[in-house]
């Protein structure tokens, strides 16, 4: 008891003693022998040092050591008449428990005595103190008092028991009936921090349970009223800032107004939402931000066109700002307003445009984005020129960015082939390096179906490689064309209106091969040089043994693939293989061009925390095995080589054939044998394979095989709706494929709210006698009204015995929560 009689030390000693240790060892031993000091002076029932020591246990907590000791400390705090040790008391319950401590049961008496006290500033530490640390037991005791207190003549009072109703709101929803009776009091309450938390409290209530909605829509005239009163109002030092009157408060009014207006506004919020956008100043942040508010809200409801032109105009003011933070809300927004209004946005292309320029990278992105979506056929050539403009200076981590935006758009918008051609070549030229694939794959696809504009492809391709060796996407183009269409520029001049090109010799084409073997290039630009030569040598005889020594140094390459490729093109060039080298390299058909709107992907995998979901979702003791192999067997496509046999000049007999391949192994570096070539049909071609035959960029070169398309039967559908709440719908669209065992469910999940739905998953399960295949979603985000469609692929093993029977696990995030949905679909009927 010794250490009770002693004044004990302060906590701005301790502080200090705490920061005199050099080391981590010295600081715990000041922390232990403080704790036992402390733990000890406890013992005394009438140590009147007890906040002190409470106060030195908070510090000591936030340092991160154990303090469990002090906690019925605390509540001999809450429970003095002094108002500093139940000040200090209050602290110590707020930071040194939580909501699963069962001492916080014992307080709830002693907290309702003072938040009913007479003395204001105990009853807001009390009401305070059970806003933060409430269970949903305490808020089920207290929630008469809080909506009593709510009504308190003092407005201190009033608007901590606002702040008091959103806890017990997200506690426990139903009670937020006796809540909603307290609202409009609050919302016309003459103090501006009343009114804000009131509103605060209805933002919780609708965030807690968006089909209250409905419910609190008739406020909307207390909203807009106190709206009115804020914009008209005298200017008061104590609310203003930078000459906007509460900033803060509009805000939330305005977020509060979109949350319960439906999506046709009346014509009372209409008239509120231009009056804020033409009588706030937008000099100063605070205006800029109420501004945005409107401007969001806008965009949200159905509004008229005046408002949306109003909106615009508002984001054109904020594009011109030197501050990047309104410009990037600027950007954003016209963003979501081009979806609904493209020629209000027109209009600031030239503004837009400009952002390009700007330092920051996030802008520059930003800004790009909106470009892209502004191109259609009357300005794209304007547009794409200027972004070429930006191309050419701009920093490598936004060039392909740049590259992507502008394929897109003439994929989408270019009317011209030939100017598409050069446009794609100036490109290349430009940022070959930085070109994805799918571009390389497309300008191939355009110039193999144009044959009118062949010659005029390669010359241009060609001239724009002698000066740009080290752009990979165009030597790869290049290369590639010059092999396929070698001819078309050695043998005959080409003239257009513009311009004319002289025809080019082998040797000139050898020399520009040489310099790309000999130089840094990648070993895929190698191969494809490899065998544009090899195609070369039957197009132009009379440079064929410049094409051979062009093989040659290639021989002894230490890349396997290189070296195995030129032995085997030396070999084809050898004249005892005349016969066929001519049909064996000549031109590639058409290909077909497989699109990123039915792109051919796996199955995503299932993590082991939803595996688990999965497997006793139905029951089961695990999940249904799925239609498609794990691990297929890759497609192997028909090689140049393919159709030998069947070229004509082996007579009755192709084993022949075989025999010569078999003394020379010439189809090594292919990956074939002889016995592939018996036949020219390739057998088991899925379409759910991740390698198709058309996919130009796994072998450029390979020609297309001979085989037919899967085409379903005309399927009979049907469309049923598997879950619906206040917040999402989930529909199914069922189709028959040619197996009847087998169904196709195209999911659609659409956003019912006016919020944006992010991290948006949908998990299926089935009973074990279906096979299932889910296919990757759309998306993962959905703004208000947008929609995400996800398709399943079932395989009944017991069809038209068992039906189809799917459980569904709906997991995504709204509104600062985390959703998560069950529901199980037995509609499906038994024909499916």
């Amino acid at each position: 008891m010794q250490g009770s009689k002693k004044e004990p030390t302060r906590l701005r000693d301790l502080i200090k003693a705490i920061r005199a240790c050099k080391t981590a060892a010295e600081e715990r031993v000041v922390v232990a022998n403080e704790s036992a000091d402390i733990r000890e002076s406890f013992r005394d029932e009438a140590y009147k040092y007890r906040h002190r020591s409470v106060a030195k246990l908070l510090f000591i907590q936030m340092m991160g050591y154990p303090t469990q000791f002090g906690q019925v400390e605390c509540l001999k705090l809450i429970a003095s008449n002094n108002f500093t040790e139940k000040r200090v008391g209050y602290l110590g319950l707020a930071q040194l428990l939580n909501e699963q401590d069962d001492v916080l049961l014992m307080v709830t008496n002693i907290m309702q005595i003072d938040m009913n006290s007479s003395n204001n500033q105990i009853s807001g530490i009390g009401i305070t103190a059970m806003a933060n640390v409430a269970t949903a037991e305490m808020c089920r005791d207290l929630c008469k008092d809080v909506c009593k207190l709510m009504n308190h003549t003092n407005s201190y009072i009033r608007k901590k028991a606002a702040l008091a109703g959103v806890k017990i709101a997200r506690k426990c929803p139903d009670l937020v009936d006796d809540l909603a009776g307290e609202i409009p009091r609050l919302i016309e309450d003459r103090s501006h921090v009343v009114v804000m938390n009131g509103v605060n409290l209805l933002l919780e209530i609708l965030k807690v349970n968006p089909g209250l909605k409905s419910k609190f829509a008739q406020f909307n005239t207390l909203i807009v009223k106190a709206m009115k009163n804020l914009l008209h109002s005298v200017h008061s030092p104590e609310h203003s800032i930078g000459g906007v009157t509460d900033p803060f408060l509009q805000v939330r009014l305005i977020k509060l107004l979109c949350k319960l207006t439906n999506n046709q506004p009346s014509e009372e919020t209409c008239d509120c939402l231009a009056q804020v956008s033409t009588n706030t100043d937008s000099g100063k942040n605070a205006g800029n931000a109420v501004l945005y508010e409107c401007v969001k809200t806008i965009l949200d409801l159905q509004s008229t066109s005046g408002l949306r032109v109003l909106a615009t105009n508002i984001m054109g003011r904020f594009l011109m700002s030197r501050d990047n933070n309104l410009r990037y809300v600027a950007l954003n927004s016209l963003l979501r307003l081009v979806k609904i209004d493209p020629l209000a946005v027109q209009r600031h292309k030239t503004t837009i445009m400009d952002c390009l320029k700007d330092p920051d990278l996030v802008i520059k992105k930003k800004a790009l984005d909106l470009t892209s979506v502004l191109i259609n056929e009357s300005n794209i050539k304007q547009i794409v020129k200027e972004l070429i403009d930006h191309l050419i200076s701009s920093e490598p981590e936004l060039k392909e960015a740049i590259v992507a935006k502008i394929c897109g758009a003439l994929e989408e918008n270019s009317s011209s082939k030939q100017w598409t051609i050069d446009t794609l070549t100036q490109i290349l030229s430009i940022a070959g390096s930085f070109v994805d694939d799918d571009v390389i794959s497309s300008t191939a696809h355009i110039i193999s179906s144009t044959p009118e504009l062949q010659a005029y492809s390669v010359h241009k391709l060609y001239r724009a490689l002698k000066d740009n060796i080290d752009q990979q996407g165009l030597v790869l183009l290049s290369v590639w064309c010059v092999g396929e269409y070698g001819d078309l520029i050695t043998r005959s001049r080409v003239t257009f209106p513009d311009i004319t090109y002289n025809p080019i010799t082998p040797s000139e084409i050898c020399s520009i091969f040489e310099r790309i073997l000999i130089s840094q290039s990648s070993d895929l630009c190698k191969e494809y040089v490899l065998t544009s030569a090899a195609k070369l040598s039957v197009r132009a005889p009379e440079a064929r043994e410049s094409f051979k020594r062009l093989l040659s140094f290639q021989t002894a390459s230490l890349n396997l693939e290189l070296q195995q490729r030129a032995c085997e093109y030396l070999s084809l060039l050898e004249s005892s293989w005349d016969h066929i080298r001519g049909p064996l390299f000549e031109r590639m058909p058409v290909f077909n061009r497989f699109t990123s709107e039915n792109p051919v992907t796996e199955s995503p995998k299932i993590e082991k925390t939803e595996e688990v979901w999965l497997m006793d979702l139905l029951g089961d003791t695990g999940v249904s095995t799925p239609l498609v192999q794990e691990n297929p067997a890759p497609y192997a496509p028909i090689g140049l080589l393919d159709n030998v046999q069947n070229i004509g000049k082996t007579g009755k007999n192709p084993d022949n054939v075989s025999k010569g391949f078999e003394s020379i192994d010439i189809l090594g570096g292919l990956d074939y044998t002889p016995q592939n070539l018996s036949t020219t049909v390739v057998q088991n071609i899925s379409p759910s394979k991740t390698t198709m035959p058309g996919d130009l960029l796994l072998d450029i070169y390979t020609p297309e095989p001979e085989f037919q398309e899967f085409q379903s039967a005309a399927p009979t559908k049907l469309t049923i709706v598997v879950f619906e709440d206040s917040e999402i719908i989930v529909s199914f669209n069922l189709c028959k494929g040619d197996n009847p065992a087998e169904t196709i469910i195209n999911t659609v999940s659409k956003n019912k709210t006016s919020a944006d739905i992010k991290d948006f998953k949908l998990f299926s399960a089935v009973q074990k006698h279906l096979n299932m295949n889910l296919l990757p979603a759309s998306g993962t985000y959905m703004d208000a009204g947008e929609s995400i469609t996800q398709q399943i692929k079932i395989y009944n093993t017991m069809h038209g015995t068992k039906p189809i029977v799917v459980r569904l696990k709906i997991d995504y995030f709204i509104l600062g929560s985390q959703r998560s949905k069950i529901a199980t679909v037995d509609t499906i009927p038994t024909d499916y």
